[in-house]
């Protein structure tokens, strides 16, 4: 089964994370592919639009990854508008990551429940998520640990 990684990285944080989720999931042999949602210009965090440059079709996986940082203790704007545009997630089986700059109780928790329910709002099969707190001692293991459990997701 091929795996779409879709992430939104304002700072590359995020990004590096799916990075190394995708070099895991091929090493382990699933087909994976990391595809960016970009924005037409720049975004401040809690923006009430954003414009998409780039929107990855999702069609071609049956498996996803939505990965983006929290902002404001949600996830950030161009995720939100770029899962709020797709018709349809029926039939996928999804897990999230987010990265976020405070303790995993000041937002993280709150931004995974509101990606599974609009991921669930669309029909996907929400298998798990992960969450990296960048502003931590324990980072490193915190990205080890999240790279592992997702990709096991997808044995």
């Amino acid at each position: 089964m091929k795996i779409g990684i879709m992430v939104y990285s304002r700072t590359g944080h995020t990004l590096s994370v799916a990075r190394e989720l995708e070099k895991k999931l091929s090493a382990d042999g699933h087909q994976t592919a990391l595809e960016q949602i970009e924005t037409a210009g720049p975004v401040s965090p809690g923006a009430a639009s954003v414009t998409l440059r780039t929107k990855p079709a999702v069609d071609a996986y049956q498996q996803l990854v939505i990965a983006c940082p929290v902002q404001g203790g949600l996830p950030a704007a161009p995720m939100l508008a770029y899962l709020e545009q797709l018709a349809s997630l029926e039939g996928k089986q999804v897990a999230l990551l987010v990265t976020g700059f405070f303790p995993e109780k000041w937002g993280r928790s709150q931004t995974l429940a509101r990606l599974k329910e609009l991921c669930e709002s669309k029909g996907a099969a929400v298998r798990g998520s992960a969450s990296v707190g960048w502003f931590s001692l324990a980072r490193r293991s915190q990205i080890a640990s999240a790279v592992n459990s997702l990709s096991a997701l997808f044995g």
